[in-house]
């Protein structure tokens, strides 16, 4: 292009030089004055046109410098797909992607893909679906999956309509510890971990939810060194923007804003949080406020009790709640649909936990009627509570899921139910179950259980307190949180239910009959 425009002048030029020779030999020779005036005409016709064409000479000459700055701020990040991943230079800043946060946290974008591509299933056939991971095959599986992955379920028919695994063309050491999905269902978050120059390096992928092709991962740089993805949330904020969590244990955290290429606006570390336990993290109904467990063993056992941080999400405030149990790990946590109430387990302790929020402070305590609870969650009215037992800290093979009664109903005592033989025994490949999340109808009135070391989502009737479905994951690997989204037929999503607990839809359905159960005597 340049070559071309270069000629322009130079011929213009040319012709400039010609014509005054011309005039000066009319002027010499008598020419007539017309012919002198047409001549001159001429001549200012051409400068004209000669400035013209420097002004798109000069023009071009900034439009190649400004293409080669764009080359230059293309090239750490080279769009590639699966198998042919080409990771970013080392450094904090070369990839366009990074926020002060980030920096500060200490995640980094490692590369980015090509996520285009055909529609991964029907969405107009399968509106409603159940999304969760599929990591490494465990012993005694049928299937041998070793990548990072996960599967799409019907959530009404109970259908695998689609999945997907992730092989980054390294040797793969560890995959698939959740799924974590973005409040519109756009996005969704898994974790692998692959051997790169003879080091065992955690990546965190970002998954298009419309083609299951990659997106970008992320890895973790400095204090976030081997960052581990173990659990992710979506959720909005008390100011109505998107946001997802990913923790690992201990810490550090982030969150992401979804709408902007999935960059950090929030790093979590020692120095925002102490003693960061299990990352066991859920949101406040109203989005105001991120709850993280602690471990007092990550202070030194200076307090010898667990306890859980409350984050103001609008001002970085942190408020300690402690007492949650003798050298405990609190885990999983549900949150009342009014806001007012949280309950948390103690994994080591066996036992429950009643937070009254505008007081932060414990207000009641029960056995959870498992060994090892992990995850916990309430039911449609609220009246009672399903505990995980997962055999956290224990034999952490657990198979069963204990019921206790909130209270709340009249006459009722914060204590396990005994209007049944407890606990609930799943069965099948259920091996250290560990999340339960409501499917979002409440006349469905269904838990599905994920499942860290079995193959198989299992789909318990609230009802019957029997398993309905053993929903095997297409490659036998194993299963370790989810989610429920809703789709409009041009791929709008909404992000209904996942382990951080329900989102405004549900809380909304859940009113009405928690007012029902707290009216009948």
């Amino acid at each position: 292009m340049r070559s071309r425009i270069w000629k322009k002048p130079t011929l213009l030029l040319g012709a400039l030089v010609a014509l005054v020779a011309l005039l000066a030999a009319a002027c010499a020779s008598g020419v007539p004055q017309q012919d002198l005036d047409a001549a001159k005409a001429q001549l200012q016709a051409k400068e004209q046109e000669l400035a013209q064409a420097k002004g798109q000479l000069s023009q071009k000459d900034g439009e190649i410098a400004s293409l080669g700055a764009q080359v230059k701020g293309l090239a750490p990040t080279t769009i590639v797909q699966t198998g042919q991943l080409q990771p970013a230079p080392a450094g904090a800043q070369p990839t366009g992607w990074d926020t002060a946060e980030s920096m500060r946290g200490g995640l980094t974008l490692f590369a980015r893909y090509d996520s285009s591509g055909p529609d991964a299933y029907d969405v107009k056939k399968h509106p409603l679906v159940y999304v969760s991971s599929e990591g490494m095959a465990k012993v005694g599986s049928p299937g041998k999956n070793k990548y990072a992955g996960l599967y799409i379920i019907d959530a009404n028919t109970k259908e695998v309509v689609a999945s997907a695994t992730y092989n980054l063309g390294y040797e793969h050491t560890g995959a698939g510890h959740t799924t974590g999905i973005s409040p519109d269902g756009k996005w969704f978050y898994a974790g692998t971990t692959v051997k790169i120059d003879n080091e065992s390096t955690p990546l965190v992928l970002i998954i298009n939810a419309r083609t299951l092709k990659l997106d970008k991962a992320l890895k973790g740089v400095g204090i976030a060194k081997g960052f581990a993805l173990h659990h992710s949330i979506g959720f909005i904020d008390s100011k109505g923007k998107d946001r997802v969590t990913l923790t690992k244990n201990s810490g550090p955290g982030f969150i992401l804003d979804p709408k902007d290429d999935n960059r950090v606006v929030r790093a979590i570390t020692a120095q925002d949080v102490a003693m960061l336990g299990h990352n066991y993290v859920t949101i406040s109904p109203d989005g105001k406020w991120l709850y993280w467990a602690l471990r007092p063993s990550s202070w030194g056992n200076e307090h010898g009790e667990g306890g859980v941080a409350k984050i103001n999400l609008e001002t970085g405030a942190v408020t300690y709640i402690w007492g949650l149990g003798e050298g405990a790990n609190p885990l999983g946590m549900a949150h009342t649909a009014d806001g007012k109430f949280t309950y948390i387990n103690d994994a080591h302790g066996d036992a429950v936990y009643k937070i009254d929020n505008a007081t932060n402070t414990i207000v009641g305590k029960t056995n959870a009627g498992v060994a090892g609870p992990y995850g916990l969650t309430l039911n449609w009215d609220e009246t009672q509570l399903y505990t995980i037992g997962k055999g956290e800290g224990s034999h952490n093979t657990g198979h069963v899921i204990g019921v206790i009664d909130t209270g709340t109903k009249p006459g009722a005592i914060f204590r396990p139910n005994r209007d049944f033989n407890q606990p609930i025994v799943l069965g099948s490949s259920a091996k250290s179950i560990d999340h339960g999340i409501l499917h979002p109808d409440p006349k469905v009135n269904e838990l599905w259980v994920s499942n860290m070391a079995g193959w198989e989502t299992i789909v318990l009737d609230l009802n019957t307190r029997e398993v309905k479905a053993y929903i095997p994951t297409p490659n036998g690997g194993d299963t370790h949180s989810g989610g429920f989204v809703r789709y409009n037929p041009d791929w709008t999503g909404k992000l209904v239910n996942d382990m951080g607990g329900p989102k405004a839809d549900v809380y909304a359905a859940k009113v009405p009959l928690v007012a029902a159960a707290l009216a009948a005597k």
